[in-house]
């Protein structure tokens, strides 16, 4: 830590150290004390996207070039009883902050030329995502893509409170990414759900749409570090670049220094790093670990940098969220709506990866909107669990590995009047 011995500077660096920009590594701490299994569910996770990572960075398969364009509704859930909308110090802001951050994220993620987003750097690239608030809501009406919801409570704790915030109000996660806008009250500006929790915590283990609606999936930022405009926005984090970085952790990527000293972001083209920046300062800094001393890509968005710095999203870090996109049933399934799955003229189901080592999905495509009903047996016969989906088109379903044991199984699966069966092969 820096001492500054000006009452200026004290001032200064007490309003930048006031925020912790990211609750992404306290909130795996809280996962850990609720659920004794996680920290082998996010190895398992880390394994197989790296596996992924590895044969696109060799370019044993192409990257898509698709660009993804994702729906977002923002949650505005405000305080101010008297509704009014806008200006200094009103958790209930404007549409045009909402609309400068929409435009920051698409210059960011696009790395656009002329903007912010820009970089000449020859690791950087294009992420080949967009934003665009959400034309329609889950019952097909015209929407502004914009919600807002009174509600008196005076804050939230961002990485602790998802659920909660789900509660109150959101959006299907498997056709929109939501994002909440709302007062912090524990010093933290931004929090997002990683992808691993969307199929190793047990979290689609109930194929309910009430269940689903309170199951949290998004990002949370305070209002005051949301957008380039129109309030008080405060600290070093102030051009949009909070969302940014949590939405990179939304689509799977980590810290550049792994969350510990010299830790791993399993980028290789991000350098290690021994800590994150201060969010002070644009000036060069180093690390030393394991004797070699490397430049900090300060300019990365998974940094601490102040928002001014920021201009990087690196060609690793693109493959890392397109193997997120194929690892996490929520994501898959979330693309698949946006870019639907072909029809077939009969169902035909094809397992994902088979042998299963320890997360695998069930591609299903078939015609039109049917019933889905999802059934496995052992080899002598013996049911072993069932899951039933109402009014399906061809998609994605997760396969529940945490109840098989190791072995071969029947994977039998019932689309309207037709039924399709294939062995599965468990090696965990």
């Amino acid at each position: 830590m820096k001492y500054y011995f000006g009452f200026l500077l004290i001032f200064i660096a007490t309003l930048s150290f006031g925020q912790e920009r990211c609750g992404f590594s306290a909130g795996n701490k809280t996962r850990q004390l609720k659920n004794p299994n996680f920290i082998q569910q996010q190895s398992t996770f880390e394994y197989h996207i790296r596996e992924i990572q590895k044969n696109l960075n060799e370019g044993n398969a192409r990257v898509t070039a698709d660009v993804y364009r994702i729906p977002v509704v923002v949650h505005v859930v405000h305080n101010n009883a008297s509704n009014f909308i806008g200006g200094e110090n009103n958790t209930n802001i404007s549409e045009e902050q909402i609309k400068t951050q929409i435009k920051v994220l698409n210059e960011d993620f696009r790395r656009k030329v002329g903007t912010n987003g820009y970089n000449t750097n020859p690791v950087g690239t294009d992420m080949e995502v967009e934003f665009e608030l959400a034309s329609k809501d889950p019952q097909g009406n015209v929407t502004t893509g914009i919600t807002r919801t009174y509600n008196p409570q005076d804050g939230f704790n961002l990485q602790n409170d998802g659920e909660v915030l789900a509660k109150i109000v959101q959006w299907d996660y498997e056709r929109y990414l939501n994002i909440w806008v709302v007062k912090s009250k524990n010093g933290t500006i931004g929090y997002s759900e990683f992808p691993y929790d969307s199929n190793l915590i047990g979290l689609e283990s109930t194929p309910s749409d009430i269940a689903r609606q309170q199951v949290f999936d998004g990002v949370v930022i305070d209002y005051q570090n949301f957008g380039t405009c129109c309030g008080r926005l405060r600290g070093s984090y102030n051009l949009g670049r909070t969302t940014t970085h949590e939405i990179g952790h939304w689509l799977g990527l980590l810290h550049p220094n792994g969350d510990e000293t010299c830790g791993n972001d399993y980028c290789n083209d991000t350098p290690q790093i021994e800590r994150m920046n201060d969010g002070i300062t644009c000036d060069r800094l180093t690390s030393n670990c394991g004797g070699v001393v490397r430049t900090n890509m300060i300019e990365n968005y998974m940094d601490y940098s102040p928002d001014r710095c920021m201009n990087i999203f690196t060609i690793d870090q693109r493959n890392r969220t397109r193997a997120a996109l194929q690892l996490s049933l929520r994501r898959k399934k979330l693309i698949a709506n946006i870019n639907p799955l072909p029809e077939t003229e009969s169902l035909n189901i094809t397992v994902q990866p088979n042998p299963v080592t320890a997360i695998s999905n069930v591609k299903v495509l078939f015609k039109g909107e049917k019933n889905v009903t999802i059934e496995v047996y052992d080899m002598r016969g013996a049911f072993v669990y069932r899951e039933n989906y109402e009014s399906q088109k061809s998609s994605f379903y997760n396969l529940r590995t945490n109840e098989l044991q190791n072995g071969t199984f029947i994977l039998r699966i019932k689309a309207g009047d037709e039924t399709s069966s294939q062995r599965i092969i468990i090696d965990k």
